[in-house]
């Protein structure tokens, strides 16, 4: 299983704010902090403001923040809205594939345990895990954003 960098970004946006709460971020800063694109980022922010995880406000004191405290976050909620699609398999597409061997397959059943497995390992979190050593994680992304040094 490989999540798609929208999620990748969108995770690792959902940490900056979290590590940044109570003041406004821009988009700008992130991509800076991370050594990733302005333009995708600022797709990512906006899928999330639409789906209730950030606020955004335009303007000089503007910026994004988050619209949930992050205890009330899941990572298992987050990767399941900004992935398009889990069809692991050929048989496992909406259009129901081409694999010739499907109707007798059982395949496709062990691999949808092993998917509901890995989701259920995201479910067990939220970013308030992930971003509760906030100090660290400061540390090393004003770092990078200061420095301007690319990965």
């Amino acid at each position: 299983m490989r999540l798609t960098f929208q999620t990748d970004y969108a995770l690792r946006m959902l940490i900056y704010l979290a590590v940044h709460q109570g003041r406004p971020c821009r988009v700008t800063d992130v991509a800076a902090a991370y050594g990733i694109s302005r333009n995708h980022l600022l797709k990512v922010a906006f899928r999330l403001g639409r789906l209730g995880y950030l606020t955004t406000a335009r303007g000089r004191t503007g910026g994004i923040a988050l619209a949930r405290r992050p205890e009330d976050i899941n990572l298992g909620e987050v990767v399941r809205h900004m992935e398009d699609d889990f069809a692991l398999m050929e048989c496992m597409r909406r259009d129901g594939g081409l694999c010739v061997i499907s109707p007798a397959c059982r395949l496709e059943g062990v691999v949808v345990k092993a998917l509901e497995a890995f989701l259920a390992v995201f479910d067990g979190y939220t970013l308030a895990d992930i971003a509760g050593n906030r100090f660290e994680l400061t540390k090393l992304l004003e770092t990078r954003r200061v420095s301007g040094e690319v990965a």
